[in-house]
C-alpha cells in the first residue's frame, strides 16, 4: 500500500513546486545542523565523494554538499527548478539532471553517497530503493529525510490554529494516522526489503523563530497551499499572516521535525548487522 502524504499525486507535485523556484527558495527554512554533522561523520559526506542528489529543489542542501568538496549529480523533475538551480549554482563540481529519478539512466556503483531532502515521496519507494542499490557503490551510505513544520507528538497552540485554517495537518497525513514521515517501521521496513543495512531512523528537532511575513512565505511553498486556486491561496496565506500578526504578536516560535533514514548499501561478503 503506497501511504505517501495525501492530496497530491507525483506528476502534479512536480509541476506545483515548479511555479515560483525563488519564493520556494525564501521560503524554506534549512535543515538542524545535527543533520549535516550525521552526512559527514555517519555517511562520509567529504572532499570528492562522488553525490547523488533526488531532487535538489532550488538547491539548499546541494549548496552544503558542493562547500564539502563533494561532486553531486542532482537528479531533478521540474525542469523550471533544475533550470534555476543550474543558473545560480555554476561549480564545475555539479552536473544537473532533468529526469525523474526512475528514468535518470545513471551508470552502475557510481556513487559514495545518496541523498533525498523531503523528496523521496515523489520516488515509486520499492523500484526507487533498488535503483540506488545498482547506482550506489558497495558500502555507500543512502540518507533519506523529511521535515515536518509542526510537531505531530506535541502539537501546539499554533499548530491548531494551522492545521484549523487550512483544514488539514501540513505534513499531508491522513487524519488518525501517524505521518508517513514518523512510520519508523514503514520506512526502515523498504530500505531493508531493498536489501540495505544498517537502517537507522532518528528525530532531530529545531526551533525557528517567525514573523508574520516569514510564516506566510513558508506556507506558500506547501502543497496544501499550491493545490488550491489563486483566490483561495490567497486567502489561507492572508489569514496566517493576520493570525501570526494579531493573535500571536507579530511572531511566533515554531518546533520543526525532521525525519532522518539512513541505510548503507552491503558490500559483497561483508558480515554486518542488518538493521
Amino acid at each position: 500500500m503506497d501511504e505517501r502524504p495525501v492530496g497530491l499525486d507525483r506528476a502534479e507535485g512536480r509541476r506545483l513546486y515548479g511555479r515560483d523556484p525563488s519564493g520556494y527558495d525564501a521560503g524554506r527554512p534549512d535543515y538542524p545542523s545535527g543533520l549535516y554533522d550525521v552526512l559527514e561523520d555517519r555517511c562520509r559526506a567529504r572532499a570528492d565523494a562522488r553525490v547523488l542528489e533526488i531532487g535538489p529543489g532550488t538547491g539548499r542542501v546541494t549548496r552544503r554538499l558542493l562547500a564539502l568538496g563533494a561532486k553531486v549529480t542532482a537528479v531533478e523533475p521540474n525542469a523550471d527548478i533544475a533550470s534555476w538551480l543550474a543558473d545560480r549554482l555554476t561549480s564545475p563540481d555539479l552536473q544537473v539532471i532533468v529526469a525523474p529519478f526512475e528514468d535518470a539512466g545513471l551508470p552502475t556503483a557510481s556513487f559514495d553517497l545518496a541523498v533525498a531532502a523531503t523528496s523521496f515521496h515523489w520516488v515509486q519507494p520499492d523500484p526507487g530503493l533498488v535503483e540506488l542499490r545498482r547506482v550506489l557503490r558497495p558500502g555507500a551510505w543512502l540518507a533519506l529525510w523529511w521535515i515536518l513544520f509542526e510537531d505531530p507528538s506535541d502539537p501546539d497552540e499554533v499548530d491548531r490554529e494551522v492545521e484549523r485554517l487550512l483544514g488539514a495537518s501540513p505534513s499531508g497525513a491522513a487524519p488518525g494516522r501517524r505521518p508517513f514521515q514518523l512510520d519508523e517501521l514503514g520506512r526502515l521496513g523498504e530500505l531493508r526489503r531493498a536489501g540495505f543495512v544498517d537502517a537507522t531512523s532518528e528525530v532531530l528537532r529545531s526551533q525557528h523563530r517567525m514573523d508574520a511575513a516569514q510564516t506566510v512565505a513558508l506556507y506558500s511553498t506547501m502543497a496544501i497551499v499550491l493545490r488550491r486556486s489563486d483566490d483561495e491561496q490567497t486567502r489561507l496565506l492572508d489569514a496566517l499572516g493576520e493570525l501570526v500578526a494579531d493573535r500571536f504578536g507579530g511572531s511566533v516560535t515554531r518546533t520543526f521535525v525532521t525525519a532522518l533514514y539512513t541505510a548503507r548499501n552491503p558490500s559483497p561478503g561483508a558480515r554486518s548487522n542488518p538493521g
